[in-house]
């Protein structure tokens, strides 16, 4: 039985991550109509029905557009199995929480940032808006007796300011990071409180670096590549909301 629900919240996952990738394609174009009947970007016919097909439609493909033979797919597979997989490890510390559902609709929205800055190199107002409702409710909780998360109002203030102000001096003396990365960290404050956020910003940019050293290394010194810094805060706010308490608790 136990092993039956895994199967069907992991299909539902899939599903899930598949309508995130699409969303990550229609929701900075405006191109709503993409959710449900994807098309593809290079010549804009509209792809089989087969596509759109959980884990297996991308291989029913070949990953290439039938029309154009440009490559298809891979990000959404890769939306898919992701989801898939921060959703299973959300249940296994969560199980069917109120905190499992807010975590998992917060999973899909940094999935879907993460996935148009890699794209475009964009951080849409709208989806950092419904990362800060979130924290903004978290917070609200946090008055009462029932806070979802045990944590209080000012632990969730704090979160807001200890990484977000410090980045934003950051780029205005420096440059050298955008408003897209301090605005979300700024909504993931809100949400997770200070001490998780400082543990998903720690994570977050060790991340980085680790992957600008290997682009380093595998480009050369004189390669030049760009690297967004939203998809390792938003991976970094995943594994704080997977161990961060437990990692707190060894360290402190």
């Amino acid at each position: 039985m136990t092993a039956l629900f895994y199967v069907v919240v992991g299909i539902v996952a899939l599903v899930l991550g598949g309508l995130v990738a699409r969303a990550s394609h229609a929701v900075p174009r405006g191109e709503y109509k993409e959710l449900f009947a994807p098309s593809c970007p290079y010549c804009g016919k509209r792809l089989p029905h087969a596509a759109s097909i959980p884990l297996i439609g991308s291989f029913l493909i070949a990953f290439r557009c039938p029309h154009c033979g440009e490559r298809q797919g891979g990000k959404t597979l890769t939306s898919e199995l992701v989801f898939a997989v921060v959703c299973l490890l959300l249940h296994l510390v969560y199980g069917f929480s109120y905190l499992f559902f807010v975590y998992v609709l917060t999973a899909a929205l940094l999935l879907m940032l993460s996935l148009i800055d890699l794209d475009i190199r964009e951080v849409p107002h709208s989806l950092l808006f419904a990362v800060l409702l979130i924290g903004v409710l978290l917070f609200v909780f946090s008055f009462f007796d029932f806070s979802l998360t045990g944590t209080v109002w000012w632990e969730h203030l704090i979160g807001a300011v200890v990484i977000s102000v410090p980045l934003f001096v950051l780029m205005m003396v420096t440059g050298g990071v955008g408003g897209g990365d301090v605005k979300l960290m700024f909504c993931l404050g809100l949400l997770l409180a200070w001490k998780l956020t400082i543990v998903a910003f720690f994570f977050g940019v060790i991340l980085a670096a680790l992957v600008a050293l290997v682009l380093r290394i595998w480009c050369g010194k004189g390669g030049k590549y760009q690297l967004p810094l939203v998809p390792f805060l938003s991976l970094g706010a995943v594994i704080a909301l997977l161990v961060g308490e437990k990692l707190l608790a060894i360290v402190f």
